[in-house]
Order: structure tokens, then C-alpha cells, then sequence
């Protein structure tokens, strides 16, 4: 279990620190400001909750499934429109929110079961 935490932390926290600078430098792809301040965004909820998840907040592996979702979405837009970094966001996003999910699975198993 903690293998599976840690490894989905450390992919959470690369792929926020890919989002961070969205908001000064997009790559050259002319996104909407506003746009770009929302990535830069779920850069900083994507750091905040990999160290939910290693910090063993319940709600920690929730978070990363969630912020990963985001990150999946704007991944798979970026490769269809055939943004610079697309398919290294996608790889990323997709071993993060797999990870995740699996870590919430076992958190769940390990949670004890009421009578």
C-alpha cells in the first residue's frame, strides 16, 4: 500500500509542478487566460493533495482520483489538438489516477467493516 501512496504522490506532485507555470507560459498554445489560471490551479489542489495522500488524509486518495480526472481530460484535449506535452500529460495523468484508484480501493479494504 504505501509503495502503491507514494508512487501516486510523486506522479501527482510531477504532473502539478507541469500545471504550475500554465499561467505565465502555455507553450505556445494561445489558450484563454483564463484558462491557463485554472491549470496553474489544479496544479496547486493536485500539490495539496498528494500530501493529503502522504499524509494518509482520508480524503487524500479521493483528491488525487480527482484532481487525475482533471488532468486526464485536459490531457486528452491537448493530444487531440496536438499540443506540445499532450501525450507526456496523458502518461502521466493516467499512471497517477491509476494509482490512485488502486490506493483507494486498498484504503478501503483496510477501513473496518461495522457489525
Amino acid at each position: 500500500m504505501r509503495t502503491i501512496r507514494y508512487t501516486a504522490a510523486l506522479a501527482t506532485v510531477v504532473m502539478s509542478l507541469m500545471n504550475l507555470p500554465f499561467a505565465l507560459d502555455d507553450g505556445g498554445a494561445g489558450l484563454a487566460m483564463p484558462v491557463r489560471i485554472l491549470v496553474s490551479l489544479l496544479g496547486l489542489l493536485g500539490l495539496g493533495a498528494a500530501v493529503a495522500l502522504l499524509a494518509k488524509a482520508s480524503w487524500g486518495a479521493a483528491a488525487v482520483v480527482a484532481i487525475g480526472a482533471v488532468n486526464l481530460v485536459g490531457a486528452v484535449v491537448s493530444v487531440a489538438a496536438g499540443m506540445e506535452g499532450g501525450l507526456i500529460g496523458l502518461t502521466v495523468s493516467l499512471v497517477m489516477t491509476g494509482l490512485a484508484v488502486a490506493a483507494l480501493v486498498l484504503q478501503g479494504r483496510a477501513a473496518p467493516r461495522a457489525a
